[in-house]
This record gives structure tokens, C-alpha cells and sequence, in this order.
């Protein structure tokens, strides 16, 4: 064969393999990751609890934190995909404690999340959200605990997820600093304050009426945004493949 062939041919190859190796590298790259974790933090708080002076709950209200140590929207999903799983971090409570709690707020700890599509007016849309969870048996052992989901939830890029209490949640840290930390719940402006427990009568009068959006498709306002408190969740989305384009290329503009 004559050298300037031979030449042709070796150059020919290397162009294909370089050719095939960018290929596969693009491919790579556009690979969504296999699964994105809502909510992470460098640094994480813990619930208050058991002390006394520091434990709080969160009770019959759908939060979702929108800055958690001084990151802004961490439960707002990058892509469409399906959540499968979520956490909370509990803590340890006494007898006495999950009794009171379960007194005051109708019954023992519960919990769900919410796929929620905010719109106008500081409303929100519940399109999806998990089994309710029963928590009494997880407050034994401060801990965080993972719950599977056995049907997944769909969810569009540019939706949130919210915690749900159904009862009331001891996943909630308070006294943090409010310029890094902030969420938002599923309550009308009338009633964004709160009245303290040791006024128990309004206390009471309060919390019999339920703020947990928890209706299939229905829209509430979102209008009330607490800070210098976390509330302790995460959840696992696991994004859609990439739609393969097929047909061919298409037609050049004007043809």
C-alpha cells in the first residue's frame, strides 16, 4: 500500500475513533443523575427535644421550607422524575411529652409529604402525596428515619415538596438564624400568628381547625412564612430518562 494511503487510512481511523468517543461522552453528559436528594444541607439542626425549654412541634398546617441554611429553594425539583422515598430526623420524647402532644393536637405524631404546584396569590396545589405515616414508634431513639414509598409520586420540574402534619411532628428545629432559614404554611394570612400555649384557651380554639392541605387537587393559600425554624425532611426524586429523539434531524429553517 503507498504511504500517503496508508496515511489516509491511519488518520481516517483516528478521526473515527475520536468521533465515537465524543459521542459517548456527549451521551454521558446529558445522563440525568440516577437520584436527587431535596432539602440537603451542609449543616443540619436538631429538634429541640426532649428539652423542655427547646421542644416545639409543628402541628395540622403543610409546610415546605423554602431556605434552610441559607440555601433558597431546596425542595423545588430540578426536573420531572418521581419521588420514592423520604426522611425525617426525630428525636427522642418521654411518655409524658408524646402524651401532651397527642392531647393537644388530636391524636399521636402522623406525618405525609406533599408534591405541591405553586400558582398565583401565594396559593398552592396538592397534586400528589404519600400514605399517612404513623410516628409513636420512631421517638424511642433520636434518629433519622427513611420511609419508602411503595407507589411513587410523579412530580414536574418547578414543584415542591411539603411535609404534611397530620397531627402534629416533633421534626422541627427552632432558634436557628432567620436570615438562612424559612418555610411556609398552608395558612391564610388572618391566621398567621399563632397564640402561645400558656393562653390555652385560644391555643386550643386554634388548633381545633386543621390547615393541613391534604384534600387531592385542591388549592390553599400558602401565605404564612415563619423563620429561624426548620422543619426536619428530606426526599429522594429520581429524575425521568431523557425522551430519544427519533425521526431524524430536523428540517433546516425555511426549507
Amino acid at each position: 500500500m503507498p504511504r500517503i494511503a496508508l496515511a489516509a487510512l491511519i488518520t481516517a481511523l483516528v478521526l473515527l475513533a475520536l468521533a465515537v468517543s465524543m459521542t459517548a461522552t456527549d451521551a454521558a453528559t446529558k445522563q440525568p443523575p440516577k437520584s436527587i436528594v431535596l432539602g440537603r444541607t451542609i449543616n443540619t439542626p436538631d429538634s429541640g427535644c426532649p428539652n423542655s425549654g427547646r421542644c416545639q412541634v409543628v402541628a395540622r398546617v403543610t409546610g415546605i421550607q423554602m431556605q434552610a441554611d441559607g440555601t433558597q429553594e431546596l425542595f423545588r425539583a430540578p426536573s420531572e422524575g418521581r419521588v420514592v422515598a423520604w426522611w425525617l430526623r426525630l428525636p427522642a420524647l418521654t411518655k409524658a411529652q408524646i402524651k401532651s402532644f397527642s392531647g393537644l393536637f388530636g391524636g399521636g405524631p402522623s406525618a405525609q409529604i406533599a408534591v405541591l404546584r405553586r400558582g398565583k396569590l401565594g396559593r398552592a396545589r396538592l397534586v400528589g402525596e404519600s400514605p399517612v405515616q404513623a410516628l409513636d414508634a420512631f421517638l424511642v431513639k433520636k434518629g433519622t428515619t427513611r420511609f419508602r414509598l411503595a407507589k411513587a409520586l410523579r412530580i414536574k420540574e418547578g414543584d415542591y415538596v411539603g411535609l404534611t402534619a397530620v397531627t402534629w411532628v416533633p421534626a422541627f428545629a427552632v432558634g436557628l438564624n432567620g436570615d438562612e432559614n424559612s418555610w411556609l404554611a398552608s395558612r391564610p394570612k388572618a391566621r398567621c400568628n399563632t397564640p402561645p400555649s400558656s393562653d390555652r384557651g385560644r391555643f386550643m380554639a386554634y388548633y381545633k381547625q386543621t390547615d393541613a392541605h391534604s384534600a387531592p387537587n385542591s388549592v390553599r393559600p400558602y401565605r404564612c412564612t415563619y423563620k429561624t425554624a426548620r422543619l426536619l425532611y428530606w426526599a429522594r426524586v429520581v429524575p425521568n430518562a431523557p425522551q430519544q429523539q427519533t425521526g431524524g434531524s430536523p428540517p433546516p429553517p425555511g426549507s
